[in-house]
């Protein structure tokens, strides 16, 4: 009877624990923003919009009326993009659109944002008097590669990078993973210094071809869905974040010496780099 009580015991100490590990793996780690009427997932650049639409006026058919005003919320949500993008923050305080209303150039994200890309559709709600909501997904990564691309070298922090180890045959890590304490508001030009203020790294220190339009990328309390869904291939380097002073990410100066040690160039330079937020 103990003998059975024991297994049973057992088995149900085995059964929960792997419970336990099936729904965190069901948990979203994606950093979320909630943005005007939709969320901006930083993790994989995907935003999530609700349009409205109603139908042109003249129409009478009721197929051509749904299709008019799908049409008009398409549009509509076009215009919330461009809102919300130019909203984002660039650098502490600049938002996109304050960067290119300064530069004379107000209509840039109005002209970049491309109704055709905003087709797949995640929901719909339509209404007795033919009027729509539809809510779409969208990926605003390649709109946030246009821009950052225009204000790297504006953005760039002006320092010089500290030295790092010349001997990379010593060098065994290639992620770099950023851990906050506090909740964070992503930026599109964060940097990396010590307690010193020298600079570790920005966005002028990466290719081109870097993975994420930011260069690094953002997670909520755990890096490991990120890394394994972008495939950032190599061993970890895991640091605690001390503070964001205006758009640096301040780390302890111990730490950076064990990135200048231990971490590949191919972390800067590909922006394998997750910042991970506490919320």
């Amino acid at each position: 009877m103990k003998k059975s009580r024991k297994n049973f015991l057992f088995l149900l100490v085995f059964f929960l624990f792997f419970s336990l590990s099936a729904a965190e793996k069901q948990v979203d780690f994606s950093l979320l923003r909630k943005v005007t009427d939709g969320t901006l997932n930083y993790s994989t650049f995907e935003l999530t919009i609700t349009g409205s639409g109603i139908p042109e006026t003249n129409v009478t058919n009721l197929n051509s009326a749904r299709i008019t005003a799908e049409k008009a919320a398409a549009a509509n949500a076009r215009l919330k993009i461009v809102k919300i993008i130019s909203g984002l923050i660039l650098s502490e305080k600049t938002t996109v659109g304050a960067y290119f209303e300064g530069k004379g150039d107000p209509d840039f994200v109005d002209r970049l944002v491309n109704i055709a890309d905003i087709k797949d559709v995640t929901y719909e709600r339509f209404y007795s008097n033919s009027s729509v909501d539809l809510t779409y997904k969208v990926n605003v990564s390649g709109y946030l590669r246009r821009i950052v691309e225009n204000g790297k070298e504006e953005f760039s922090n002006k320092k010089e990078p500290l030295a790092a180890s010349s001997d990379e045959t010593a060098k065994t890590k290639s992620v770099l993973v950023i851990n906050f304490k506090t909740k964070i508001e992503p930026q599109l030009f964060f940097s990396i210094v010590t307690e010193k203020g020298e600079k570790i790294y920005d966005i002028s220190m990466s290719k081109e071809a870097r993975k994420s339009p930011a260069s690094l990328f953002f997670a909520k309390k755990k890096a490991d869905a990120v890394i394994e869904k972008e495939k950032l291939e190599g061993e970890i380097l895991s640091v605690s974040a001390l503070k964001i002073n205006g758009s640096e990410i301040v780390i302890k100066n111990s730490d950076a010496e064990k990135i200048a040690a231990e971490l590949k160039k191919e972390c800067f330079e590909e922006g394998k780099i997750v910042v991970v937020s506490a919320e």
